[in-house]
């Protein structure tokens, strides 16, 4: 690594080899540590980090995006260049919640050979239109490769939840996840017009049990607050239910606010900023009596607005919460976590969410066609269903408590992935077929081409190779021997480009639409733009300026707590 000291600024200067040294150990760092999550047989990762409100927690996860998430939460990436790399996977990561870990293996890739073509005297200018021309024509391969898709299309639409769902789970329980969200996503976009639905209208509810189902409607979910974490705390909670029984061709009103009456129970104080004054026992039980008559005034007039269930975001005081069940009114207050669920219940149930409980009249109510309360663990569920909004809950009952999580995440990202390839209406084979085809295709592309350009055009088309070398490696083959096999597989193609893959349970060449692995044309596409994107930034970096700081004794891992 070479220096460049000055003595009065203490700058330190790395330069071309060291540079791309610096940058390329990196992103290996980065892609150890996701590689192993790649295809079905992908292995699970532990990492110690904290949640939302900073207190430690402990996530297991075979996914990729919830692995970079669990990293940033703690300490997150130290290394300048592991933050960049991370940070230009944020578009596959956050927007398809599929595909992380491809974007990864291909940036990661791309930059490595970028840095080794560059030490045979390859230009980085050359470098990065190379890689561009490479890009540009894999798209016109997959064009050829996919095949187009509606959300009517149930058969196909199971094939992308299940080959979305790459974790251990048994056939029957992915086969019933995979149904029930391709329901959803057929569902929703049947219920919306143009091709574009919000996802955000699908929510995901977890208990543990054998079965799932698909409630056209919500499920809210009330528990104690992150205030109330102590044994008694939790007991305290109120787990009566508020709904007996079930509850048919319901109104529902929803409201935002907290119902306030201390404005009109009583007359004490006057002027900006007055408070009431209660110097004397009359005093008191003039306000008591207020009070009281203001309370019952509004359950009163809720009540005779025949609403039947008032879903509420605040906690109601028990006065207010009493007198509007003693007059037939069930409440459901608390509906907070997260703040959306009562602007889901009013688009399920056709109501309109208002601030004040002054602004109800009929105009504003919603209907259910059934409403029901159970105890769900640390959990009470309130299930508005039988709605005529275009809105979903997947019920998922999963082996045991401790995987409702996990489990919670899996169809959420299913359910996200699937609506994808609904919307854009084309698919690709998966297995790694699309990686295999456009490096097949690109390898001849690269003889026709003139000019050093060629050399990252065929460097481009390893590393989509090395996709399938990966996914072998995972379910426990030799890598080479299965590059080999596919490549032969695909030369003794009826079709080009071929749909074949890489079969992980059997360890051969298999057609991916035959073994119904297929995922969005987004996906795969979004990956590989967000590969080259991130590596044309970072391989044309030949210098690393660290003021004050010994590159030397910087190490390039991934630290966590």
């Amino acid at each position: 690594m070479a220096h460049d000291t000055n003595a009065e600024t203490g700058d330190w200067l790395a330069r071309d080899e060291a540079a791309r040294a610096y940058v390329v150990g990196a992103t290996r760092a980065v892609e150890s540590l996701l590689a192993s999550t790649y295809g079905p047989r992908g292995s699970t990762s532990l990492v110690q980090t904290v949640d939302g409100q900073q207190v430690p927690e402990t996530v297991v996860t075979a996914d990729a995006g919830r692995l970079l998430d669990a990293i940033e939460r703690g300490d997150g990436f130290v290394h300048p260049i592991a933050a960049l790399f991370v940070d230009g996977l944020d578009s596959v990561r956050r927007g398809l919640h599929d595909g992380t870990t491809t974007a990864a293996l291909l940036a990661a890739g791309l930059v490595e050979e970028g840095a080794r073509l560059s030490e045979s005297g390859l230009h980085e200018g050359t470098l990065t239109v190379g890689y561009a021309m490479a890009a540009n024509r894999a798209g016109k391969v997959l064009d050829d490769l996919a095949r187009p898709i509606t959300a009517a299309d149930r058969d196909r639409l199971r094939e992308v939840a299940d080959t979305a769902m790459t974790t251990d789970l048994s056939q029957s329980r992915r086969d019933a996840y995979a149904d029930v969200v391709s329901t959803a996503v057929a569902e929703l976009a049947g219920s919306t017009e143009g091709q574009w639905f919000d996802t955000d209208d699908v929510s995901v509810r977890t208990r543990a049990g054998d079965g799932v189902a698909l409630v056209r409607g919500h499920v809210i979910r009330r528990r104690p607050g992150a205030h109330e974490t102590s044994e008694k705390s939790r007991l305290s909670f109120d787990w009566t239910p508020s709904v007996e029984g079930v509850l048919s061709d319901a109104r529902i009103a929803v409201l935002e606010r907290d119902i306030d009456v201390e404005e009109t129970a009583t007359s004490f104080g006057s002027g900006e900023g007055a408070a009431v004054s209660l110097g004397s026992a009359g005093a008191v039980t003039a306000y008591t009596a207020a009070r009281t008559s203001a309370i019952d005034d509004v359950a009163a007039s809720v009540a005779s607005l025949g609403v039947d269930v008032l879903v509420v975001r605040a906690e109601l005081d028990d006065a207010v919460k009493n007198a509007l069940e003693s007059r037939g009114v069930a409440v459901v207050d608390r509906a907070q976590y997260p703040k959306s669920d009562v602007h889901r219940v009013a688009r399920a149930t056709g109501a309109q969410v208002v601030g004040h409980v002054s602004d109800l009249d009929e105009s504003k109510l919603g209907r259910a066609g059934r409403v029901t309360e159970r105890r769900v663990g640390d959990e009470k569920w309130t299930t508005i269903g039988e709605c005529e909004g275009p809105v979903f809950t997947v019920v998922v009952e999963t082996p045991t408590e401790q995987g409702r999580t996990a489990h919670e995440r899996l169809v959420e990202d299913a359910v996200e992935t699937t609506a994808v390839a609904a919307m854009d209406g084309q698919v690709l084979p998966g297995a790694g077929a699309a990686p295999l085809a456009v490096g097949r295709d690109l390898r001849r592309f690269a003889s026709g081409v003139q000019g050093k350009e060629q050399l990252a055009i065929e460097a481009f088309a390893d590393v989509c190779e090395s996709l399938v070398q990966t996914l072998a490696r995972n379910a426990g083959y030799d890598p080479l021997e299965a590059l080999a096999a596919v490549r032969t597989a695909h030369a003794d193609a009826a079709t080009d480009p071929a749909p074949v893959g890489f079969d992980a349970a059997r360890g051969e060449p298999a057609d991916a639409w035959e073994l119904g692995v297929v995922e969005p044309r987004r996906v795969f596409s979004q990956a590989l733009d967000s590969a080259v994107a991130t590596s044309e930034q970072l391989s044309t970096i030949d210098a690393v300026v660290s003021p004050g700081i010994d590159l030397d004794e910087l190490d390039p891992q991934i630290e966590h707590d």
